[in-house]
């Protein structure tokens, strides 16, 4: 197999997930955003919302966790001969509509470019990744980027 992993490869995104008061209430509160569109109940039903709505920080952390799940990402890499070295960075994060009590996520990611460094033993992963509710409405989209090395 190639060492090379070509752009448009599928990340396995094996699970959705619903989210739930619960959810939003430790979301927030583990991230700190706490605005009160997010945390204020009788405030939100003022809003276009009508009810709390999922930060979208937050939103990023769940779709970013789909991605990740059960170790997805890992198992492609090393599919490859590849492991993860660092997360590098986030580019072009868009919010696409609201995450609401009861929304079920999906993520869809590929890779957008596997490329070497200066360093000869690390490469450049990056990849897509668009996340939808459960009405196929896209939530978020976004790039990540991290540095991977090969398995020794």
């Amino acid at each position: 197999m190639s060492n090379v992993i070509p752009a448009g490869t599928k990340i396995p995104c094996r699970v959705s997930r619903t989210l739930d008061v619960g959810d939003f209430s430790i979301l927030h509160q583990l991230t700190w955003f706490n605005m009160a569109v997010h945390s204020n109940s009788e405030y939100a039903k003022g809003t276009w919302f009508k009810e709390r709505s999922l930060a979208a920080p937050v939103i990023f952390v769940v779709a970013d966790g789909l991605v990740h799940n059960a170790d997805t990402v890992a198992e492609l890499l090393g599919n490859y001969g590849y492991e993860i070295y660092a997360y590098v960075g986030i580019d072009n994060v868009k919010v696409t509509k609201p995450v609401l009590f009861g929304d079920t996520l999906t993520a869809q990611a590929e890779v957008v470019d596997f490329r070497s460094t200066k360093n000869p033993d690390m490469f450049l992963f990056i990849y897509h990744n668009k996340t939808y509710n459960q009405r196929n409405e896209q939530v978020i989209e976004y790039t990540s980027s991290m540095l991977v090395k090969k398995k020794a």
